[in-house]
């Protein structure tokens, strides 16, 4: 039977609330199932946490208190408290790398802290944002982090350059120029309020963000481009996408619930806006938005879809926990009240699916930052610390005729037949220049030059592959603006001679055409790609 829970954190921000049970005293995050029954499972104790500052790997809990510079760690196997982490500046957001197996820390003093959990190596960004980082999340390949802060802008930061030994920090106060954002999203005129990313893995992927003034922008993460403009009737605090990036979800100041269908179109507005750059603005009415039961719930501080997509569930400064109908876009139920306002709520995995694809290790316990790591000068060759070490429990979750050889060597009573192997004809090759006695395999030598010739023409032709595909993601995005603005010239054709009452498909025949003649440009230049890569 399939299990599906979630896990929510409050802010105790009234202490002589007393919850319905005396074991439920002093706890701050709560795990709770949400089906096929709705009953708490477990409360971690000693946790504040302010909104955004909770995040959650496969093995355990994360959350900064809230006016403190500490992150309590909990596990979430033995379901008890780990470890209290310090840090020299207080921790104003969190978000969790899965697979990586960082934790990346927002401060008040507008830098970022990583954290590699499994072996406590800490480093850290220079403090390129003004005010204290707000919103935080990461591409689903790990490839970008972003960052949001009350300064308004949004930077982008790659992930790899700041955990790269080659550009490791002296200090946890270094503020070099390699570890400075890579892009800034600044279309925002106030403090950013939310900040998400859509799940896709490729190079198109969007975020969208919200500010204070009831903006939200849809945007393209490697190039900083508006692609859309949004304007609230209430601002967002809270943002989710929908599993197939096909319509966002917006918690609210005043509580409401607001959604918006990406593939829908909607009326955009005549208003004029500051920024040239920035997009024809779309209005979303209030009317529109899902009502809570009352005004006494809150904010929607937080907000998380099912696995399924179908139900949305919403934190309220209250500190009730609403389930949402997404289809009829009405409320269910109260889920419960936890007496406290929610600050943060996240849907975990499913659990009871066959067959599923596990991680080949697991993190037993986290190792605490490990201040040695950034001050050490001689690394050796390669550029790792000599006590640099992985702390990982090595599962086998397959049978052993099923792991590659490098897992039944780990997992394995002993080396494999064809390991051995391998490594016999390595070091006979090897000692062939050197030592008469021993005879040339040449056979196994040719052998070896046709799979490297192979393997250089291999990636030769990825690389002609990845230009086109560059070409065309630039063109593809060319052309969406082109025909955004053909668009736009065609009802704009359409309404004018309306008002001189004439027939308004005839005027806009002319716009058509030159739809038509980008179109079949666009074909053109596609089949040219194709002979292009044919050649090559």
């Amino acid at each position: 039977m399939l299990t599906e829970s979630f896990i929510a954190a409050t802010l105790t921000a009234n202490k002589a609330v007393a919850h319905a049970s005396a074991a439920l005293k002093d706890v701050g995050i709560f795990l709770h199932e949400f089906q096929p029954q709705r009953v708490l499972r477990h409360g971690f104790k000693k946790s504040s946490s302010q909104p955004g500052c909770v995040a959650i790997s496969d093995s355990h809990i994360f959350a900064a208190q809230a006016d403190k510079a500490v992150v309590n760690v909990y596990s979430r196997e033995r379901a008890n408290q780990e470890a209290t982490v310090p840090f020299p500046e207080r921790v104003s957001s969190l978000a969790y790398a899965r697979e990586a197996e960082i934790l990346v820390l927002g401060t008040e003093g507008g830098r970022l802290i990583l954290w590699e959990v499994a072996t406590g190596r800490v480093t850290n960004s220079a403090a390129s944002h003004l005010q204290a980082v707000s919103c935080l999340c990461i591409t689903p390949r790990n490839e970008y982090i972003l960052s949001g802060a009350a300064d308004s802008s949004i930077h982008v930061w790659s992930l790899a350059k700041l955990v790269s030994f080659a550009q490791s920090s002296d200090s946890y106060e270094d503020d070099g120029a390699s570890n400075a954002p890579i892009e800034t999203f600044s279309s925002h005129r106030t403090a950013i309020s939310a900040l998400i990313c859509g799940h896709s893995s490729i190079t198109t992927n969007f975020a969208v963000s919200a500010s204070n003034d009831g903006t939200c922008h849809i945007w393209h993460i490697q190039s900083c481009q508006a692609l859309r403009t949004l304007l609230l009737p209430s601002y967002a605090v809270s943002i989710t996408l929908d599993p197939a990036d096909r319509a966002i979800y917006f918690g609210c100041e005043n509580g409401r619930i607001q959604s918006y269908d990406i593939f829908q179109k909607v009326p955009t507005t005549n208003i004029s806006l500051s920024s040239p750059s920035i997009t024809a603005a779309i209005q979303l009415v209030d009317k529109d938005s899902w009502k809570t039961p009352s005004a006494d719930v809150g904010t929607a501080n937080c907000v998380t879809l099912s696995y399924d997509g179908t139900s949305l569930l919403s934190g309220h400064a209250n500190g009730t926990v609403i389930r949402w109908d997404v289809a009829k876009r009405r409320i269910l139920q109260e889920l419960t009240n936890f007496g406290q306002p929610i600050t943060n709520i996240e849907m975990l995995k499913p659990e009871g699916f066959l067959n599923v694809k596990r991680s080949g290790y697991t993190i037993s316990s986290v190792v605490k930052p490990n201040l040695e790591f950034t001050s050490m000068k001689d690394n050796g060759t390669c550029g790792v610390p000599a006590k640099y070490g992985l702390h990982v429990t090595i599962t086998a979750q397959r049978s052993l005729s099923e792991h590659d050889e490098f897992e039944q060597a780990v997992t394995g009573p002993g080396l494999p037949q064809s390991m051995l192997d391998a490594a016999i004809r390595s070091l006979s090759m090897g000692n062939s220049a050197t030592q008469v006695s021993l005879p040339a395999d040449t056979a196994e030598i040719s052998k070896a030059e046709r799979l490297e010739e192979e393997v250089s023409k291999l990636k030769q032709q990825l690389a002609v592959l990845h230009d086109l595909e560059e070409k065309r993601r630039e063109r593809k995005l060319t052309r969406m603006g082109k025909r955004d603005e053909l668009a736009v010239k065609k009802r704009e054709a359409y309404f004018e001679a309306k008002r001189r009452g004439k027939d308004g498909d005839a005027a806009m025949k002319k716009w058509e055409k030159t739809e038509a003649e980008l179109d079949r440009e666009s074909d053109e230049e596609d089949l040219g790609d194709g002979e292009e890569m044919d050649i090559g």
